[in-house]
C-alpha cells in the first residue's frame, strides 16, 4: 500500500534541512566546549608548573639569604667607594711638578724669586712672587720670558724699585693655563 502522508512534502524537507543545520550546530559548538575546557586544563597544568617553580626559586633564594656574608659585603662596599676615590684623584691628579719646571725654565740666570705663592682657581694657577734682579734689563728680559710662553694667559709686574743691596726690586703675578697641572701643555 502506498505510504500516504497528509504533510507537504516542502515542509518536510524544510524540517529535516532544519534539524541537519541544528545538527552541525550542535557539533560545532559541543567541539567548541570542549577545546575551551582542554584549553583551560592546559591553563591549569601551567599555572601549577609555575607555581612549583616559583617555590622552588623562593627555597633558593631562602637558601642564598641564609649563606649570605653581610660583614664581607659591607667591606665591599667601602671598598668600592675607595677605588672610585681614588679613581678620581687619579683622574683629576695635578702635575705640580710640570708647573715649577716651567717657572724654573722661565726665570733668567740674573733674577730670583723669593715669597712665591702659587694659587689654583678654575681655569688658570695664578703665581706670584717677589722678585729682584741686577738691571732694568734684565727685569725686561724677565717679563719677556713669561709673555712669550706659551702656557701663560697674563703676566703683570707692580712695585718696581730701585734697592741699593738687590738692585731692582719688582712683584711679579703670572697666570698659566690649568693645562699644565693636568699634564696636557708639557711643549
Amino acid at each position: 500500500m502506498p505510504d500516504i502522508n497528509l504533510i507537504p512534502r516542502e515542509y518536510i524537507e524544510r524540517k529535516k534541512g532544519a534539524r541537519a543545520f541544528i545538527s552541525k550546530t550542535n557539533i560545532i559548538i559541543f567541539s567548541l566546549i570542549i577545546l575551551s575546557l582542554l584549553f583551560y586544563g592546559g591553563l591549569l597544568l601551567y599555572q601549577r608548573n609555575l607555581d612549583k617553580n616559583s617555590e622552588i626559586i623562593d627555597e633558593e633564594i631562602l637558601t642564598l639569604e641564609k649563606n649570605r656574608d653581610i660583614s664581607a659585603e659591607k667591606a665591599m662596599v667601602e671598598l668600592d667607594k675607595k677605588i672610585t676615590t681614588l679613581k678620581t684623584l687619579f683622574e683629576n691628579h695635578l702635575y705640580w711638578s710640570n708647573l715649577l719646571e716651567r717657572i724654573e725654565e722661565l726665570v733668567i740666570p740674573e733674577a730670583y724669586f723669593s715669597n712665591v705663592s702659587i694659587n689654583l682657581a678654575e681655569s688658570t694657577v695664578m703665581f706670584g712672587a717677589m722678585g729682584g734682579t741686577t738691571s732694568y734689563t734684565n727685569l725686561a728680559r724677565q717679563i719677556l720670558s713669561f709673555q712669550e710662553d706659551s702656557s701663560v694667559d697674563k703676566v703683570q709686574v707692580s712695585g718696581i724699585a730701585l734697592d741699593e743691596k738687590v738692585g731692582i726690586k719688582f712683584s711679579l703675578t703670572a697666570n698659566f693655563s690649568n693645562k699644565i697641572l693636568l699634564g696636557e701643555n708639557n711643549d
